[in-house]
């Protein structure tokens, strides 16, 4: 009689009731909250008890419950919590009721869709040092690159030679000086950024564990953390990633371009067939001399530098952020690619678990010399 008693108790509390959940916002980033509101109904006239309402997925699964009672025709409403731990889009949210007899012998469960999908974007770390001349924009670089169309920006003055065009002609500086005086222009801001996310599997370490602290989820951050600082500086940016499926998106600065990008990361995994070498290659008809190409990976593997390497001689500058996998437990270390880079030129930055990445992205960690010049006759000046 006390199993029968319990049992029935335990399945007509699921029996009837009403559930639903509300968000105030469709997506949330890293280490936030959502905020929504769940409502629960007993239209019955039975009254309910003993029942516990859980969020069973998202980032916040296997959170603690909250109990609650219901008399006839009662409606329990409260304001929710969710806290973003994981980055990914979460269409169809699941939210258990789960009701006790008041014996303790069953525990039977119910569940409810949550049918509004959210987005959880992935962590952003700010960057307020890092320098404009990370990208490696021909226009940002130390030595003043000299532009032989006229443009908006003036990089220096000279004086006038045989063959200068007369509308180069710097008037006023020429009056001072008593001599004819020519203006030189650099590039601007005609430059195009772009990061490369290598997401292919060899590439990681961790992935498969039941953990966010992995070289997938670092290397995610660094490429947003870039991307959100670069576009701050109103710098037109691109993304490029091998993940379960290639996405390239070509530079631009609009708002519309930070939330495509964001996204993209938010769903981007380490699940793709293309290995970075191949993937640079194929990248390369969208790159132009014009352009600054900063890639982010973990692969211990040094093939690829070859591919940066031909990219380089073309003009294409080139930095690359390595993710140091041996700083979450793999015993393969980054010695490989990091000499190869070095032996090629190509500025390093190390980023390793626990790293505040405005701290490790000031400075290369292989210094390049200054009076080097990547331009497309790969020479040193």
């Amino acid at each position: 009689m006390l199993i029968g008693i319990g049992f029935t108790w335990a399945w007509l509390n699921l029996r009837g009731i009403e559930l639903t959940v509300t968000r105030d916002a469709n997506r949330g980033r890293v280490g936030g909250y959502l905020v929504g509101q769940v409502s629960i109904t007993n239209p019955t006239f039975l009254p309910k008890s003993w029942l516990e309402v859980v969020e069973a997925t998202g980032p916040s699964a296997n959170s603690s419950g909250r109990g609650l009672a219901l008399v006839r025709d009662q409606v329990r409403t409260w304001r929710v919590e969710t806290y973003l731990a994981k980055r990914g889009v979460y269409r169809s949210g699941q939210v258990h009721v789960v009701s006790q007899d008041p014996f303790g012998l069953f525990r039977l469960r119910r569940e409810f869709l949550d049918p509004q999908p959210y987005i959880v974007l992935p962590a952003v770390e700010p960057l307020p040092n890092l320098n404009a001349r990370f990208a490696g924009l021909p226009s940002d670089s130390r030595t003043t690159r000299h532009w032989e169309q006229i443009t908006t920006d003036v990089a220096s003055v000279r004086a006038y030679v045989d063959g200068d065009s007369m509308r180069r002609i710097h008037w006023p500086y020429s009056a001072r000086m008593n001599q004819l005086m020519v203006k030189e222009f650099d590039m601007g801001l005609s430059a195009e950024a772009w990061v490369l996310l290598d997401m292919h599997p060899d590439s990681h370490y961790g992935v498969d564990l039941d953990d966010v602290n992995n070289t997938e989820e670092l290397s995610v951050t660094v490429a947003a953390s870039i991307i959100d600082r670069l576009m701050d500086q109103s710098m037109p940016v691109g993304l490029a990633s091998n993940g379960d499926q290639d996405h390239i998106y070509r530079p631009d600065s609009s708002p519309e371009q930070r939330g495509r990008l964001m996204e993209t990361l938010a769903e981007v995994r380490a699940q793709g067939k293309r290995p970075l070498q191949e993937f640079i290659y194929g990248v390369r008809p969208h790159l132009n001399q014009y352009n600054a190409l900063t890639v982010v990976t973990s692969s211990v593997s040094a093939e690829w530098v070859a591919s940066l390497a031909d990219l380089r001689h073309q003009g294409v500058e080139i930095a690359v952020v390595l993710v140091d996998r041996s700083s979450f437990g793999s015993t393969e270390v980054m010695d490989g690619p990091l000499e190869s880079l070095s032996a090629n030129l190509i500025p390093v930055f190390m980023v390793k678990r626990g790293d505040a990445l405005n701290d490790v992205l000031q400075a290369p960690v292989r210094e390049i010399p200054r009076n080097w010049s990547s331009g497309v006759s790969g020479g040193v000046e």
